[in-house]
């Protein structure tokens, strides 16, 4: 029964009974049936119409006088008053079904901000008296051991007490390479643990760590982005009472002069009143929009609201993250530089010395050596990198941390690159380990200059040396490195302040960044969900040509909509006119109102038609 009585009172559910009782009243007005007809129509517009009309009072209660539903209201009475019956339930209807596109494309926007508190674990497995317990994270005391293992995410700030493991960052700060950490690195809440078994003493409260820092972010920044008011509301605000004051006009003042009776009057009144109804544009301009996400949808790409397409429309700067958008987040080698050894040997010495590591930068390193050999022994020092005998050789593959703490000399030309190898004493060279740039990235930089993007920008929490690499070879105008959550949401805050801003990305980390930008694009293939509910269009795919097309769909959405208002206010005006000179009958008001909102509705499904090069 309440399952019933819920649909009754849905939108859809009015919409149905309605029209059971609307179609009805057609077929027995047409037979000459008048008192059922009535009955059926009366019946049809308290069912599709009550909660217009109940929305119209309040607005007068609440002093919001002569929105749209007022006027639909009134329109619709006022019909059923002349003896169109017909056209007063036909009003109504129309109306009730464009807010029910309108609001079945609401329900594709974004969930609930607090959703993205999966980035955070729940529970916490802490450690007392040497024994194991999940509890959950709140719950979880400043200065307490907790343990993590391989697969798990880091649930509160710590630092690590015994134990290293390989951890993963790029979620939280768009560091694309994982790193080593070892007793005394803190590691910050969010982060993914990728081999090892960890223990660790906290730093923080669960509310106070990286993960829920960035969580704030994200919920200000929601607060603080503009809530463009819907233009039929805003404009029917300013519409609705001076075709309202009008039609009073229209009613006294002709029959004061003496110009007619007032029934003729009323009647001219009453018409003026259904033409001017709102109901093309309050039908045809969420409809605009709502083919335009359905078109969008139709090549991947999904809007989150009506709202985006103008702001993305106009905006003229777009601020790319690198790791795992312009970049594929698959790592290769990207130069080496040996020294007084040659480059295959460089790279032999570094894959024969990493040969027992599943290492991502081990396995990239390995995978670029034409030959590798076996060590005959190995020691990993937790943080910095390994030390190998190969070929009876010490060989050292790490960072700068382990040369200086093997007193391996190198000058500051040497020290370019990530992978630093050092032989029986020796630096012999550096090798630059990066992820690898998109096949698509460079012609979608250029497909969005061709659009009329005028500023492109790179924010990357990566290495300046790698975010200057890929940023140069896609010929970006400006390009940020070693970035933060809070320094990108800093730049994007710039930004906003100067004209339309868009970002681009993918992590956790950039989920702030997108969720304040006037427009937020999500890459949701490889994105995380984080980054998805913030955005305001999410790319399905990881193909960045798409951004271009999502471009061209909202100016296509925009210019529709444009279309549907001009036509519905001109033809409106001109025969708003005729009415109140009396040249104009209810058929032509039912043009008016109807027939030019059919028009409108079929100009709006063009949007639905979507090519990617021609939009």
């Amino acid at each position: 029964m309440i399952k019933v009585v819920s649909f009754i009172t849905s939108e859809l559910g009015r919409i149905i009974l309605g029209l059971f009782f609307f179609i009805p009243a057609l077929i027995t007005d047409y037979v000459g049936l008048k008192t059922v007809a009535l009955i059926l129509y009366i019946a049809a517009l308290i069912i599709s119409g009550y909660m217009v009309f109940a929305d119209a009072v309040r607005g007068i209660i609440r002093r919001d006088l002569l929105d749209e539903k007022f006027l639909m209201s009134v329109a619709a009475i006022g019909a059923m008053f002349v003896g169109e019956s017909s056209e007063g339930v036909a009003v109504m209807l129309f109306f009730l079904i464009g807010e029910y596109f309108e609001h079945k494309a609401v329900a594709k926007s974004r969930k609930s901000i607090r959703s993205l508190m999966d980035i955070r674990p729940d529970e916490a497995c802490v450690l007392t008296d040497g024994v194991e317990k999940y509890i959950d994270a709140d719950d979880v005391e400043i200065g307490s051991l907790i343990v993590i293992r391989a697969g798990e995410r880091v649930p509160i700030d710590s630092e690590i007490i015994s134990g290293s493991a390989d951890i993963d960052t790029s979620a939280l700060t768009g560091e694309s390479i994982p790193y080593s950490v070892g007793i005394g690195s803190e590691i910050s809440g969010g982060a993914v643990v990728l081999n090892g078994v960890i223990t660790a003493k906290t730093l923080r409260s669960a509310d106070e760590s990286a993960a829920a820092r960035i969580l704030e972010l994200v919920e200000n920044a929601n607060e603080r982005k503009s809530k463009t008011e819907n233009f039929i509301t805003a404009f029917s605000r300013i519409y609705t009472p001076v075709v309202v004051i009008l039609a009073l006009l229209l009613a006294v003042i002709p029959p004061i002069l003496r110009l007619t009776d007032f029934s003729e009057s009323i009647y001219r009144a009453l018409i003026f009143l259904v033409i001017s109804c709102p109901c093309a544009l309050v039908i045809s301009v969420p409809m605009a929009f709502f083919g335009g996400i359905g078109g969008a949808a139709s090549k991947g790409i999904l809007y989150k609201g009506g709202n985006t397409f103008s702001a993305l429309a106009k905006a003229d700067t777009f601020a790319f993250d690198k790791t795992g958008t312009l970049t594929s987040g698959e790592f290769s080698v990207a130069s080496v530089n040996p020294v007084r050894v040659s480059s295959d040997y460089l790279l032999y010495l570094a894959a024969s010395a990493e040969y027992g590591s599943n290492h991502p930068i081990a396995s990239c390193i390995k995978e670029s050596s034409k030959r590798k050999g076996v060590p005959s022994s190995t020691a990993e020092i937790a943080g910095k990198g390994v030390i190998s005998v190969v070929d009876g050789m010490n060989v050292l593959v790490g960072n700068i941390a382990l040369m200086e703490e093997y007193k391996i000399p190198m000058t500051s030309a040497y020290k370019q690159g990530n992978v630093y190898v050092g032989c029986d004493g020796r630096f012999v060279g550096s090798i630059i380990v990066s992820d690898k740039v998109r096949a698509e990235a460079k012609s979608a930089i250029s497909a969005l200059r061709k659009s009329g993007v005028k500023n492109i920008l790179m924010l990357s929490g990566d290495r300046r040396e790698n975010a200057e690499r890929v940023g140069k070879s896609l010929d970006i105008d400006e390009i940020r490195s070693e970035l933060l959550p809070g320094d990108k949401y800093a730049k994007i805050e710039e930004l906003s302040n100067q004209g339309g801003v868009v970002y681009v990305g993918d992590g956790i980390n950039d989920a702030p960044a997108i969720a304040l930008a006037d427009v937020g694009i999500a890459m949701g293939a490889i994105g995380s969900d984080s980054a998805i509910e913030a955005a305001d269009v999410v790319i399905m795919s990881d193909n960045l040509m798409k951004i271009s097309t999502a471009v061209k769909i909202a100016r296509k959405t925009v210019r529709i909509s444009t279309e549907n208002i001009v036509f519905a206010l001109g033809i409106k005006g001109l025969i708003l006119i005729l009415g109140a000179l009396g040249f104009a009958n209810m058929w032509l008001a039912v043009f008016a109102d109807v027939g030019v909102a059919a028009l409108a509705i079929l100009n709006s499904m063009r949007a639905l038609r979507v090519r990617d090069n021609n939009v």
